[in-house]
């Protein structure tokens, strides 16, 4: 890194890499990237001067490169990988970039399975709002600023920690947090006993830890749970922690609670997104500001100004009588808690579900099949690949033969015209979620910006 000033980054249009290479450029870095297709953070980076070319090529690839960086869905047999190996220039993963930066920081990285941009989003506002100045890369747009990187000169480095190929092990925070553990990745770390054991490796690597007891694997973590000079322990479900909250009061246009600390009470803070899972996050946020004596004024504005994240539970549009809403879950837990959240506007709830990755539906089946139990119908894309290959016998007609066995209210969906079709036989009110981490955001955003212009 000392001696590198081009940088080229392969998979740059992701939400992960597009913030790394944002910031970097703003360091002074010759930036460029490359990507299969454009999507609007490619667009951003063009803006700020940032060449990209669209599709993989050696070209892409030149002597004058220092240093090539791709995201974990990048394989090593890349033709640009594999240009950079011949011209003896050094390749690494977005992770290794990442931890090179945090770990020359005063830095702040969130883990866990759900709730990691929220908590860093939610974080890196707190600081803002102090004046602290913080860098922050985030894993979504935050809707505050309008981008998923915040750059600042303060100490403070914020970072999601992501541990989907492990790459959060690289990483030596002063405060890490972890929000949740689940049974994620498993193609990566091959059963679930390896992922927890990786999470508690990511706590060890933490200076001070900040901790979820609502989670039965967190829970389980009693020598850290002990050490009360280095842990933070939260919760909204019990009293037994250092932090928890109180008199939870859960609304359609947000939540009101209260917080005890070991330092203070912090009555009546109103958090301007929906669902008890958002609580939580922000106590692991209240956590931070515990640790650098933030008033308490600042956490109550900073909650209360908080736009969330671009696909959190995103209100999108009208179609018809449904109020439709984007989200990124992905997880059965995400959701889950994402359809738990729908149930606080409305009770005729319908959702579209686009499967991400066949590993996972493979792994999770069971699972999504039992998430649409208390809804009123949800319509299933095919799985999104992200560079995987099919499984035999793993498909959505599968997934929704499945969820029809529990339910009975799922509808196999194979093209956007035959789900608008659908949604037109709809006449009563009710709300629809997207949910997913492919390519139904732009899926169900146009078709309710083709139904805006066939109003108006």
């Amino acid at each position: 890194m000392k001696n590198a000033k081009k940088i080229h980054f392969v998979g740059i249009g992701g939400v992960g890499m597009s913030s790394l290479a944002q910031y970097m450029h703003s360091k002074g870095y010759n930036i460029t990237g490359s990507d299969l297709r454009k999507d609007h953070y490619i667009e951003k980076l063009e803006k700020i001067g940032i060449k990209i070319t669209i599709g993989h090529s050696i070209q892409n690839v030149s002597e004058d490169t220092d240093l090539v960086v791709s995201s974990s869905a990048v394989k090593n047999d890349n033709i640009e990988i594999v240009q950079a190996e011949k011209l003896n220039i050094p390749a690494i993963k977005r992770s290794q970039l990442l931890a090179y930066l945090v770990n020359q920081s005063k830095s702040i990285a969130v883990a866990g399975s759900h709730g990691k941009t929220t908590t860093t989003s939610l974080c890196a506002s707190l600081l803002k709002e102090s004046h602290l100045d913080p860098t922050a890369i985030i894993g979504g747009k935050l809707r505050n600023i309008n981008n998923n990187v915040m750059v600042g000169n303060g100490e403070f480095f914020i970072v999601e920690a992501d541990e989907s190929d492990g790459g959060f092990l690289f990483l030596n925070p002063y405060i890490g947090i972890v929000t949740n553990i689940d049974n994620d990745h498993l193609s990566f770390y091959g059963n679930f006993e390896n992922e927890k054991v990786a999470f508690y490796d990511f706590m060890l690597n933490s200076q001070l830890r900040i901790i979820n007891t609502d989670d039965p694997v967190i829970r389980q973590w009693n020598k850290l749970k002990e050490n009360r000079d280095t842990t933070i322990t939260y919760s909204v479900k019990s009293k037994k922690t250092d932090i928890f909250a109180y008199d939870i009061q859960l609304g359609i246009e947000g939540s009101i609670f209260s917080v005890k600390t070991p330092k203070r009470k912090i009555e009546n803070v109103n958090l301007g997104i929906l669902g008890i899972h958002n609580i939580s996050n922000a106590l692991a946020v209240i956590g931070i500001a515990e640790i650098l004596n933030i008033d308490e004024h600042i956490i109550k504005k900073t909650f209360e100004e908080f736009g969330g994240v671009d696909r959190r539970f995103t209100y999108v549009g009208d179609y018809g009588p449904l109020k439709i809403f984007d989200d990124y879950a992905h997880h059965p837990n995400e959701v889950k808690a994402t359809l738990s959240t729908a149930k606080i506007i409305s009770d005729n709830i319908y959702a579209v579900f686009q499967p991400h990755r066949f590993s996972r539906t493979a792994y999770l089946m069971e699972d999504f099949a039992r998430c649409f139990k208390n809804i009123t119908r949800v319509y299933i894309l095919d799985i999104y690949p992200a560079s995987e290959s099919p499984i035999d016998g793993i498909d959505s007609e599968v997934l929704t033969e499945k969820i029809n066995a529990i339910s009975g209210n799922a509808v196999y969906i194979n093209n956007a015209n035959l789900l608008k079709r659908h949604l037109d036989q709809i006449k009563e009110t009710g709300i629809l979620v997207a949910l997913g981490a492919g390519s139904v955001s732009n899926i169900i955003r146009q078709i309710v910006h083709d139904y805006k212009n066939s109003t108006t």
